[in-house]
């Protein structure tokens, strides 16, 4: 399993980046100075627990997600899905988790689902 401190970096630089944020605007957003974002996104220190939750918030993803390991392609693909989905409102998910019910459900219980 990978450091538990470089998966979070990893995952901070992944959703800052999507954000299309920079590490000085996200260090002057949470209140800490770029180079130790930098060492965030290193995994060469760990942030408190209330500073995990405002680099969060700033990103608009839950802070356990930015714990969450890249070691299985699912949970990349998942990320991503959660990046798109991050800055939306409730009305365009719900739409899509009723379209993914049905897309599921259409595949009925014997088919498996394929990549």
């Amino acid at each position: 399993m990978d450091d538990i401190r470089y998966v979070m970096g990893q995952n901070i630089r992944l959703f800052r980046r999507s954000k299309g944020v920079t590490q000085e605007k996200l260090a002057e957003m949470v209140n800490v100075s770029g180079s130790y974002i930098g060492y965030l996104e290193r995994g060469k220190k760990s942030p408190s627990i209330d500073l995990l939750i405002k680099i969060a918030g700033v990103l608009k993803v839950d802070p356990a997600i930015l714990l969450t390991s890249n070691e299985k392609k699912t949970n990349q693909e998942l990320k991503k899905l959660i990046i798109l989905l991050s800055d939306k409102g409730p009305e365009p998910i719900r739409f899509l988790n009723e379209v993914a019910k049905a897309y599921f459900k259409s595949l009925g219980p014997e088919r498996p689902i394929t990549k």
